[in-house]
């Protein structure tokens, strides 16, 4: 019977040399996968948290239509527009043109640190006079700042105050603006605030997610199409 012959130290360092390649190789895939795994871990609570914001703001944008299609047509402007001097209700009373929404938080440098903001044709108009029923001696280009508001410090006879107005000339396409607003097929220069029966609407809301800034935008027309009560 043939003996064996003893395994020279050679073939030993040899094995032993392979198995340790093969331990790091098994290592690095499992480092691989393990980043792999993670990052997509990462991924996923990061998508579904911008979900849930979005959803957050399309809610509380629908919220915000939804309360003005509740109200008179005509009231909806003063309402919601930058001057708290002329809600319908008494002065402060309206809802106005910020708002919050739980669970969003405010992005740098927004206005009066709300995340949502209602936009309407509303033009800052300086008018003569402290009743502020005097001519218009100037037109903003544009809104006047954010916060909105009249000029309190104008009170006097002859002095000029900031007044906001529904103008049918105002220049913004996303509102589909300007057009005819109040139905006699013309756009002028003139306050439509008491007298429209159209009026575009742009509901939105931007927040800060994480490092970034994010936004959500509706845009709609409100109208009366009740038909005339016939006597």
């Amino acid at each position: 019977m043939a003996s064996r012959r003893p395994s020279s130290p050679q073939c030993a360092r040899t094995r032993a040399g392979v198995s340790l390649v093969e331990v790091v190789v098994a290592l690095s895939v499992l480092v691989v996968a393990a980043s792999i795994f993670g990052q997509m871990l990462i991924s996923t609570t990061r998508l579904r948290q911008v979900n849930h914001q979005n959803a957050l703001a399309a809610d509380a944008a629908r919220v915000v239509l939804e309360r003005m299609r509740n109200e008179p047509l005509l009231e909806v402007y003063r309402d919601f527009n930058e001057d708290p001097k002329d809600d319908p209700k008494g002065i402060g009373t309206g809802p106005g043109h910020l708002f919050d929404v739980p669970g969003l938080e405010a992005a740098e440098g927004a206005p009066g640190g709300r995340v949502g903001r209602v936009y309407l044709p509303s033009v800052a108009v300086e008018v003569a006079g402290s009743s502020g029923t005097g001519g218009a001696s100037g037109v903003s280009g544009g809104k006047k700042g954010l916060g909105g508001g009249t000029d309190d410090s104008a009170a006097g006879a002859g002095a000029t105050q900031v007044q906001w107005q529904l103008r049918e000339d105002f220049g913004e396409q996303s509102l589909g603006m300007p057009r005819d607003l109040d139905g006699n097929n013309k756009i002028e220069a003139a306050d439509r605030s008491k007298g429209y029966i159209l009026l575009p609407v742009k509901v939105r809301i931007e927040w800060k997610s994480g490092t970034a800034t994010r936004h959500f935008e509706l845009v709609t027309q409100l109208g009366d199409y009740r038909l005339a009560e016939q006597p």
